[in-house]
């Protein structure tokens, strides 16, 4: 008989390769064989297909089955292959239309009744079917993601006989809702922090112009505290931002958690946590910690204990906005571009900068417990600042009323949408991402830049942290709503971002 050609998808990181299944069932002794390169997982979908199949009342005929996955030399690996062979040999057997294979992509798990179980990377998959003009069968727990990110076609089947029924004529499969976006109430304020207004106000600059930010303080002076409410104050994702991040959370298999399409992303890692637990691997090459925070902030506490092979392995992404796995298999490209926000205290003790406690080893084990950053990642902190501790009677009788988290994403809103109208002709969008060429768009005066020059000079800065301070202050121009960055702007930039690799203590 003629060969079944059923399609499917391979996940190559966030991206989908068209995979042919290919059916061809003929006279010979008994046998049911999946080539291709199939991992084991697909190799026991047999089983769970011949039983899938004798539950809703057929069974496998009693020939040579063969299922080819073409392109053969691709890996073929996950548990969506299921659906697309059973649907293959359902139109080798004349149970269902020859031409549902052709027009569809099709992905879905099979259980051993005949239910259609949840797969992940169904959002990745429903992109791909629209670029290549066909719809998409997908589990009903798939349907409201793939509605939502494209307008194709989608049969949202529970189970096997739903399927059988939809394309004999004799059921309709409704199509799914849009997956809603609702916004994950935060009960986190930044109006509840007593005292740290200039904290406050560099943590809001950072958030402006997507500057990395590093706090430095004693313990239980806040950084922690302050750190977790940035997200609070980041604009909402738009609906392309959003997408992104559902592709990476879809392929992590977490994306039916608590996971809001509108709320960026928040990730804060353990800083225990292994090179690969961060940038990505493992047997299946998965995404780390700095792609699940793509588009939104990765927080790492403790900077200081964390491993160097780990800080010096988020420096490509830093840079690039994306990260790449390479294995002896594969080589998978994820998106990685993150705000990082990191804390740590000025030394073992913590004690460094509180001069009523201050530790006999000082200033040794403070210069000590700085150096264990490389250099590299000092530079590319924009804003690096001191956290003071504040003695418990100046927080109780602290009375000044502070700006609420709504109040400061309001002005984030008009300085971001300043930016994007400035850089509406460019790739990037945020004052962090310009290059040093294009710095002539900042417009600073030339006594901002003498102001710059006279103390750079001094203190011998270099360029990549010159560089940071011009953006910076072109960010806190924008907040101010101003259309060149004048001296003002430029003394307040200085004071966050010319610090020496060894911070030294006034």
């Amino acid at each position: 008989m003629s060969v079944i050609k059923a399609h499917t998808v391979s996940f190559q990181g966030v991206d989908a390769v068209n995979i042919e299944v290919q059916i061809h069932i003929s006279r010979g002794l008994p046998a049911f064989n999946i080539v291709g390169l199939p991992d084991k997982t697909i190799g026991e979908s047999k089983e769970r297909i011949r039983a899938a199949l004798q539950s809703i009342g057929f069974a496998l005929p009693a020939k040579r089955i063969i299922i080819n996955m073409s392109p053969a030399d691709i890996p073929k690996e996950g548990n969506h292959y299921d659906l697309p062979i059973t649907i293959g040999i359902m139109a080798a057997l004349e149970i269902i239309p020859e031409h549902v294979c052709s027009n569809w992509i099709i992905m879905g798990e099979l259980g051993l009744d005949g239910s259609i179980i949840n797969v992940k990377g169904s959002i990745i998959a429903s992109l791909h079917a629209k670029s290549n003009n066909k719809g998409i069968i997908c589990p009903a727990e798939c349907g409201p993601e793939c509605k939502f990110a494209t307008d194709i076609p989608v049969i949202a089947a529970g189970h096997l006989i739903q399927i059988i029924n939809h394309f004999n004529g004799t059921q309709v499969c409704k199509e799914p809702e849009k997956m809603q976006i609702l916004e994950t109430e935060n009960s986190l304020d930044f109006k509840d922090v007593k005292g740290h207004e200039s904290i406050k106000r560099a943590l809001e600059i950072a958030a402006a112009g997507r500057h990395h930010a590093l706090l430095i303080g004693s313990p239980g002076a806040g950084k922690s505290m302050l750190s977790s409410r940035i997200s609070t104050i980041l604009p909402d994702m738009e609906i392309s931002e959003a997408i992104e991040v559902y592709k990476i959370y879809s392929m992590s298999n977490i994306s039916n958690q608590s996971f809001s399409l509108k709320n960026r992303p928040f990730r804060s890692p353990h800083h225990n946590s292994s090179l690969s637990a961060m940038v990505g691997g493992g047997y299946k090459c998965k995404p780390g910690e700095i792609s699940l925070a793509h588009n939104g902030v990765l927080f790492m506490d403790e900077l200081s204990l964390w491993k160097s092979d780990v800080l010096n392995g988020i420096r490509e992404a830093l840079e690039s906005g994306k990260i790449n796995i390479s294995r002896a298999n594969s080589k998978i490209e994820y998106p990685s571009s993150f705000h990082l926000i990191a804390a740590m205290n000025p030394c073992s003790c913590g004690n460094a900068y509180d001069i009523k406690n201050i530790c006999s080893k000082f200033p040794k084990c403070h210069q000590d417990y700085i150096s264990k950053i490389p250099g590299p990642i000092w530079d590319r902190f924009g804003i690096i600042i001191s956290v003071p501790k504040l003695a418990p009677w100046e927080l109780s009788s602290s009375k000044s009323k502070s700006k609420s988290s709504f109040e400061m994403k309001e002005s984030i809103k008009k300085a971001i949408d300043f930016q994007k109208s400035r850089y509406k002709d460019c790739k990037f969008k945020f004052n962090h991402d310009i290059n040093s060429s294009e710095i002539k768009m900042l417009n600073i005066t030339e006594s901002a830049i003498d102001c710059l020059n006279i103390i750079s000079e001094k203190r011998g800065v270099s360029s990549r942290r010159y560089y940071n301070t011009l953006k910076i202050a072109r960010t806190i121009a924008d907040l101010d709503q101003s259309e060149s960055v004048e001296t003002l702007h430029m003394k307040e930039s200085i004071s966050y971002c010319l610090v020496n690799q060894v911070v030294n203590i006034k």
